[in-house]
């Protein structure tokens, strides 16, 4: 009994390595190709996408060199991600149909009852799509900008540089090095800080017996030596100057010192202007009250 047992098992096992190994010559070669195929097709198409966009982004719709290459890579970031889903789509049915040629028309049917089912709970990430692509398209901000987003959901203000921009999500980094993945549909008001060109505004309170004119002129002849340092003449566009008395505070006049500085410049110009500034205050005996603040008013 026990040996009949045994041979039948045997006999089942054989007839299933048999069928393996005929299944495997008859499928898995093909199986084979057709991944390597997908990722060789993958791979040539993020290529020519991206001298493509080279070719066609035109440089002379962009201020810089810079905003032009964060369009370039902003959009070759969204290319590739279409391109990776439009494959592995294609490779996943054609794997399949090698497998079963049955499976296929049974994986639409239930794709389709899937789809129905699941289309209510997928509102959320239809809406961040629809808004990845409109960020994308109207170049809200790009990689490499660094922006300030005000978020829904309690989510609340996140500030960072964009590392990556998909059409679900958009990739900072924070100041402190931590990375936050925010949905695109979450995103309410984007503030871009590097988009064209930056401005320092800063409201500096002098003592109230302070000369107005020398003061506009010594932050004059300080905006303008920094202009001529070699390492800085690329940054500043606009000088830094005094352009404005805004009233008084308890025990001084209150100033406001603007410059206009190319994207993401303008924290190094202001470190080496107040470097100058300090000695050139020193120099003439002009006295601060109170703290230098930065502004964000435009009156």
């Amino acid at each position: 009994m026990l040996e009949t047992v045994t041979n039948a098992i045997v006999l089942e096992m054989e007839e299933f390595s048999d069928w393996v190994v005929g299944w495997m010559n008859q499928h898995l070669l093909n199986i084979i190709v057709i991944v390597l195929v997908a990722w060789l097709a993958r791979r040539v198409a993020v290529d020519l996408i991206g001298r493509l966009l080279k070719h066609t982004v035109r440089p002379d719709t962009y201020p810089t060199k810079a905003d032009r290459e964060k369009r370039i890579k902003t959009l070759h970031s969204l290319a590739s991600g279409v391109i990776r889903l439009l494959v592995y789509m294609v490779a996943g049915l054609l794997i399949v149909s090698e497998i079963n040629p049955s499976y296929k028309n049974l994986l639409f049917t239930s794709a389709g009852l899937i789809g129905v089912a699941l289309g209510f709970g997928a509102q959320s990430m239809i809406r961040d799509i629809v808004s990845g692509v409109f960020i994308i398209i109207e170049n809200q901000y790009r990689i490499g900008d660094e922006i300030s987003l005000i978020a829904g959901a309690g989510i609340g203000t996140v500030d960072g540089i964009v590392e990556n921009i998909t059409i679900r999500t958009t990739v900072l980094r924070d100041l402190n090095g931590n990375v936050h993945h925010m949905p695109n549909g979450n995103i309410g008001v984007t503030s871009n800080k590097t988009l064209g060109f930056s401005r320092m505004n800063e409201n500096i309170i002098v003592a109230i017996e302070t000369d107005l004119a020398l003061l506009e002129d010594i932050i004059k002849k300080v905006g303008q030596d920094l202009v001529a340092k070699p390492e800085m003449e690329a940054m500043i566009l606009e000088a830094p100057a005094l352009i404005s008395v805004k009233g008084f505070s308890e025990g001084g006049v209150i100033v406001r010192i603007s410059a206009k500085t190319s994207p993401a410049s303008q924290w190094k110009v202001r470190s080496e202007f107040y470097k100058r500034l300090k000695q050139a205050f020193e120099k003439n005996k002009i006295k601060l009250v109170g703290q230098t603040q930065a502004s964000e008013d435009e009156d």
